[in-house]
């Protein structure tokens, strides 16, 4: 029989020694107690802030915690829901476990994501991001339009002007040169030697008709 106290004060000491000053107990019964999220444990450049209070049930972690989700500073509301819905998540992943550790730190993870100075969580900053999302959307656009201009204009270069030599683009020249010449090189050889017989020939039947 799963000792269910037991597990949960287990729990309790880890959470104590690992997160310090931002765990806080609430009470015994119901088991309730809180961690205070931010991107940095160190304290600085933290922009966003949260408080993940739990009320553990008497079978936990059989039985799933009750998680409240309490904004400290620099979160909008879209996204608080994306937080609660990674913790629903994580929450069915890890039935029968130990979990708050886990869902802490996947908490953690987002704000660190998401810890941009000046958020403060308002639709008029919400407005700004959009914005500024846009124009790096855009300034993206304009850059690949320059880019491939640039490749274009090039390319009409080395056609107009032929591509400069170097060591290496003239050997594979020079490779692609004697691999076309071959074949006719033969040829030539073959035809010349033909003709060279042909006037030995020419030059042994005037030599007989003289004779004669």
């Amino acid at each position: 029989m799963t000792d269910y106290k037991e597990e949960q004060a287990m729990e309790v000491e880890a959470l104590e020694a690992i997160y310090m000053d931002d765990f806080t107990k609430l009470s015994d019964e119901p088991l309730t107690y809180q961690v205070h999220v931010v991107p940095n444990q160190d304290g600085e450049n933290n922009f966003v802030a949260l408080i993940l209070k739990a009320e553990i049930p008497e079978t936990y972690p059989d039985l799933e915690p009750k998680i409240e989700v309490i904004v400290k500073k620099g979160l909008a509301d879209r996204q608080v829901k994306e937080i609660k819905e990674l913790l629903a998540q994580q929450i069915e992943e890890n039935m029968g476990m130990a979990m708050m550790y886990t869902l802490s730190e996947a908490v953690r993870e987002y704000l660190v994501e998401n810890n941009r100075e000046g958020n403060d969580g308002s639709e008029h900053q919400e407005m700004l991001r959009r914005m500024e999302l846009k124009k790096k959307k855009e300034e993206k656009v304009e850059a690949d339009k320059l880019e491939q201009a640039n490749a274009e204009a090039e390319e009409s270069r080395r056609e107009f002007h032929g591509t400069p030599v170097t060591v290496e683009t003239f050997a594979a020249w020079k490779a692609k040169f004697d691999a076309e010449m071959a074949p006719k090189k033969k040829a030539s050889i073959k035809d010349e030697a033909s003709a060279k017989l042909t006037g030995t020939r020419k030059h042994s039947v005037l030599r007989a008709h003289l004779n004669s």
